[in-house]
């Protein structure tokens, strides 16, 4: 299991936060705290948001152990509840940060479920107290629900060819693993790209067990009410429906100044060292009176 994670973009986050003493932010994903350190090296203090509280804990604990505890404050939430509610310890902030998708964490843990490199059971649940797992959708969805998730979540094109499988497979055996759904999307998806056959509908079903897209046309909206004048609210996304999402919140919101008029994405130095930074947009806004 990998737990050292190289944040994406953090150079550019960082040049657009401008985080210095005496400013506070909020990363509202904090995952494995990649960007939080960041932002508390340079003197400011920070609230960090994340709903997985195995990774809140290790995240908690390697601030800590950097000596910047006592600038940090943990919070276990959706990042949509925690900036709709009176949990966060002030009203306004310099910056805000989403950093969306899956952690490194998250997918390097075999158990979680949220990747097809390991075999475990079909989970991807970020928060564990949810109800719903992807071994639920999977074998309870109907054949044209599985098609819609597919399309529109996945973007897959094999979307229909996959449903009609996956019915028929259930009838016989319950797909209870993330081997038993990548072996049996591998049949039939051909393998065009360095990109897995599984890819699409694996990210499809996180993305339906956790209501991503949800969560953040939600959380948007509150992230601003939260930023000073003059705050910064960066946005990572990494799929081109979360983009599209931002990219229309950031056009049609007259108090929020676009500053990435195009998405910043990694240059080749950086994809190499990470790739899973290879989809990675950044999109900036500052919030005007």
């Amino acid at each position: 299991m990998t737990l050292l994670h190289t944040p994406v973009l953090v150079k550019e986050v960082t040049e657009y936060l401008a985080p210095d003493s005496g400013k506070d932010y909020i990363d509202a994903t904090l995952g494995y705290g990649g960007h939080t350190l960041e932002l508390l090296q340079a003197g400011a203090s920070v609230v960090g948001i994340d709903q997985d509280v195995d990774i809140l804990e290790l995240a908690t604990a390697r601030i800590n152990e950097a000596g910047y505890g006592y600038r940090f404050t943990p919070i276990r939430s959706s990042f949509s509840s925690a900036l709709s509610s009176d949990r966060l310890p002030l009203d306004h902030y310099a910056g805000i940060l989403f950093d969306l998708g899956v952690s490194s964490y998250q997918l390097d843990t075999p158990g979680r479920g949220f990747s097809f490199r390991y075999d475990a059971p079909l989970d991807m649940r970020m928060d564990k107290t949810l109800g719903v797992t992807a071994r639920d959708l999977v074998n309870g969805l109907g054949k044209k629900e599985l098609v819609e998730l597919f399309h529109t979540l996945g973007e897959e094109k094999a979307a229909l060819k996959l449903a009609e499988k996956i019915v028929d497979q259930r009838k016989i055996k319950p797909i209870e693993t993330t081997y038993q759904l990548a072996d049996l999307i591998t049949k039939f998806v051909p393998r065009h790209s360095k990109i897995h056959p599984a890819t699409k509908v694996f990210q499809a079903l996180r993305m339906a067990v956790n209501g991503e897209r949800e969560e953040l046309k939600a959380a948007l909206p509150s992230a601003l009410s939260h930023l000073q004048d003059g705050g910064v609210l960066a946005v990572i996304a990494f799929h081109s429906l979360e983009d599209a999402i931002v990219k229309d919140f950031f056009s049609h919101t007259p108090s929020l100044t676009n500053l990435t008029l195009l998405p910043i994405e990694p240059d080749p130095g950086e994809i190499t060292l990470n790739p899973r930074s290879r989809s990675a947009k950044l999109r900036v806004g500052r919030k005007t009176v």
